[in-house]
């Protein structure tokens, strides 16, 4: 494969091609040299004043014959038509050389700017181009004149390819020898938007519990109180109607015009669904559901005057504390009495002696035995004792949010009565404080489904089931290896502290664009093909299996898409990568500072305190907020009680059809609840958009950084790996001390192990050292030997 040009004695001309690649036979050699004369002879009216420097041949030897066009082609040594490639539905042409754009009309040198260049002015039927050669020839800056809004500017990449780059609009486009090799366009992109800092802090809020009694296998409500952080509501009863207009009119009298915050500890998995049907009457409803789950109940009730306007939002302090009412009043030190209270008890207008001890739970004879005591010559009263335990729970969770948010604003200045989970609060403080200006971009439709597919989250495996060594045959002495169990500290947080991130606009390109630069970073659609035996494969895929999608990590070859760093660790491994198109990003550090603070104020409180416990809730919460799902979630609730309701419902049900995802029917009402991501879009040129403040590419980049970091366990010559997880691997021997200690990213030896078996990915028992037994099924671990049975390793 042959190509001939002639470089000019004066460089601000250039060079000039005698033809396009042209496929040779070894035996057409006299052929090709008689091509190369007629084409110089056409062409010679162009040299006779502009002397020759240099005749430069550029070559690629393949095996075989060529049989395309063969002969033919080099009999034909006739001009061919420049090439040209569409953009904006207009056809440019493909050349440096402005000869090749139409009619040379002004042909001249310019000093314009302090720079000297050679202008060209060339028409080709309606079009008037303006050509700007540098200096040295090796950059066009082009100008279409008239009304046409369009420049753009070709720098020569390698004379000796023919190859150069088109700087147009957002895209860069590279052409080889007339033709596209490489497409690069920033996308559209909305910036994540920094916030404000809080002026003061919003203590003003109140807490609500709900108690029930099982009737026939059912949850009867019967007690429902709240409290402000000074006065108690309570309303009691079995009538639900009565009971819940009761607490919501009680709760209407004392909020004030305006917004109110009241918070249920695990609104979305119980109390939700018991008062969410009670408030229709009361006004507009607004639930927020997320994966099936209600988050937030937001009321619109309407007063006589806009003045008089108020708006209830119920809240699960769950989502923003994921831990119990109990385990969170030890964290926070809530000095609050231990209470106990007869649950199996159903009869609650029941006032005599103290409940017999087969109605009560959670409590020992001897407490029991205690609590006898204290009633003893006293009337016990159901009513009573469930308003006075209802109202210390309201009372805890208030004083436990009360102190979180005093511990939030304090440090960050910011409420949490925005933020509805902890991810979204990790995520405010991150946009408040530690977020660089236009650095964080919305990832919205097509980039996102793509990028999506490289996020497959941790890898989990089971390499080798269990440690005995001695065969199952033998009837001797049973001995087993000695295993070593690691966990990293924080990985997630150490690979956001320490790794670069994909930051600004994603550039999509089509093409391998590592042919033009070796060090491009994002996110590439390859054909992967694996090592053909690497004993622990290192890149996961997900496949089609009779039971649905599964993520694994095999051998083969495939087509998929895959991070850059990830990408670039599998090389050394022996993995082969063709690119096809994909994301370009730039590289910055994003969560080092934030990171950072959130170690330092664990290290600064000890481990039982408050502080100590939020900042590794919200050092871990940050990076799960990246990667949520481009999904909304609309509500229509219908009043089917009237026949207007009733044909809006069918209308409704015929309109959206199958992309309808639940029915809920409460009472008269039914709750018509379908996932949308319509609308999901920006257009930059107006700033309008509509999306959410969330961006695959970061989460993808965490997970693929731990992957990486993990894949020290795996192939490794020195070990011997029996399991692994996302952060943690049970291997044959101590690592080195160096690698060892409590710092983000370094490894704690969790367990030295006897016997261990492991059936299945996060299914596996052990015995340690010093006899504790430790069996973990699907993420639930028990320490207690006396609870389970142990799988028996010596059968």
């Amino acid at each position: 494969m042959l190509m001939c040009k002639v470089q000019f004695t004066d460089e601000t001309m250039g060079y000039r091609t005698l033809g396009h690649l042209r496929k040779v036979n070894f035996e057409d050699k006299e052929l090709f040299i008689d091509y190369l004369s007629q084409r110089l002879s056409i062409l010679i009216d162009s040299y006779i004043t502009l002397p020759i420097s240099n005749i430069i041949f550029s070559y690629i030897i393949k095996k075989g014959k060529t049989l395309d066009k063969g002969r033919a082609v080099l009999q034909d040594i006739s001009d061919k038509p420049v090439s040209f490639h569409n953009f904006n539905n207009m056809n440019l042409p493909i050349t440096m050389n402005p000869s090749e754009y139409g009619k040379i009309v002004l042909d001249n040198y310019v000093q314009e700017g302090g720079e000297n260049f050679h202008r060209y002015i060339v028409i080709n039927g309606d079009k008037t181009f303006r050509i700007d050669v540098s200096k040295n020839g090796f950059t066009n800056k082009v100008k279409i004149l008239g009304n046409i809004d369009l420049e753009w500017v070709d720098s020569l990449i390698k004379e000796e390819s023919n190859s150069f780059m088109r700087e147009i609009k957002k895209s860069t486009i590279y052409f080889m020898d007339g033709e596209v090799i490489l497409r690069k366009q920033v996308l559209p992109a909305k910036p994540f938007r920094r916030l404000m800092k809080e002026d003061k802090m919003v203590n003003d809020f109140l807490t609500f519990d709900i108690e029930t009694i099982k009737v026939i296998g059912k949850l009867e409500p019967y007690l429902i109180c709240a409290y402000n952080g000074q006065d108690y509501i309570s309303s009691y009863g079995k009538d639900q109607k009565t009971l819940f207009k009761s607490f919501i009119d009680q709760l209407l009298s004392k909020i004030k015009p305006g917004i109110t915050y009241i918070y249920a500890h695990n609104l979305s998995g119980f109390d939700g669904i018991f008062i969410m049907k009670h408030l229709l009457e009361y006004g507009k409803i607004e639930p927020l559901l997320f994966n099936g789950k209600l988050i937030t109940i937001k009321v619109l009730i309407n007063g006589n005057k806009k003045s008089e306007n108020k708006t209830i939002i119920f809240k699960d302090s769950y989502l923003l504390l994921p831990l119990s009412l109990r385990k969170l009043c030890t964290a926070f030190k809530v000095e609050a009495p231990k209470t106990f209270f007869p649950f199996l008890l159903t009869n609650i207008y029941y006032s005599g002696v103290f409940p017999k001890f087969e109605y009560w739970t959670g409590i020992s004879f001897s407490k029991f035995e205690n609590l006898v005591s204290e009633y003893k010559n006293k009337m016990w009263s159901f009513e009573q004792e469930a308003i006075k335990y209802c109202k210390l729970d309201c009372q805890c969770l208030h004083v436990v949010l009360t102190k979180f948010n005093e511990l939030i604003f304090n440090e960050f200045n910011i409420n949490i009565n925005k933020p509805l989970t902890l991810p979204s609060l990790a995520m405010r403080i991150y946009k408040t404080h530690y977020m660089p200006e236009n650095s964080l971009y919305q990832m919205l439709g097509r980039p996102e489904w793509n990028i999506r597919e490289s996020y497959t989250g941790g890898a989990v495996d089971v390499y080798i089931p269990h440690n005995r060594i001695t065969t199952f045959l033998e009837k001797v002495i049973i001995f087993f290896k000695k295993l070593y169990y690691y966990d990293v500290n924080s990985l997630y947080p150490f690979v956001m502290a320490n790794n670069n991130m994909p930051i600004g606009k994603p550039i999509a390109f089509d093409g391998d664009i590592r042919n033009n630069d070796p060090n491009a970073y994002g996110f590439f659609l390859c054909k992967i093909t694996s090592p053909e035996y690497l004993a622990h494969p290192i890149l996961q895929r997900r496949i089609k299996t009779p039971n649905g999608l599964r993520t694994i990590a095999g051998l083969g070859s495939w087509e998929g898409w895959i991070y850059s760093e990830e990408m670039d660790n599998a090389i050394k491994y022996g993995y082969q990568f063709e690119i096809i198109k994909g994301y370009e990003f730039k590289k910055g550090n994003l969560f080092k500072d934030y990171v950072l603070k959130m170690y330092e104020l664990r290290l600064h409180y000890p481990k039982g305190d408050a502080m100590n416990l939020i900042a590794k809730l919200l050092m871990n919460s940050l990076y799960g907020k990246f990667g949520m799902k481009l999904q909304s979630t609309e509500l229509a609730i219908y009043n089917c009680s009237t026949e207007s309701g009733k044909e809006s419902l069918k209308e409704h049900i015929q309109l959206f059809q199958e992309s309808i995802a639940d029915f809920i029917q409460i009472e008269n009402h039914f709750l018509i609840i379908r996932n949308t991501m319509l609308s999901i879009n920006y257009n930059e040129k107006e700033d309008k958009y509509h999306g959410q403040d969330i961006n695959i590419a970061i989460a993808s980049a965490i997970t693929a950084g731990a992957r990486v970091q993990m894949s020290y366990f795996k192939n490794n010559p020195n070990l011997k790996l029996y399991y692994s997880d996302t952060e943690s691997g049970v291997i044959d021997q101590p690592l080195p001390e160096s690698m060892v200690g409590n710092e983000l990213g370094q490894l704690k030896l969790e367990h030295v192990i006897n016997k261990a078996v492991f059936l299945a990915p996060k299914v596996y028992g052990l015995v340690d050292i010093d006899g504790k037994e430790v069996i973990k099924v699907k993420g639930i671990t028990h320490n207690v030997a006396s609870e389970i049975h142990f799988y028996d390793l010596e059968k």
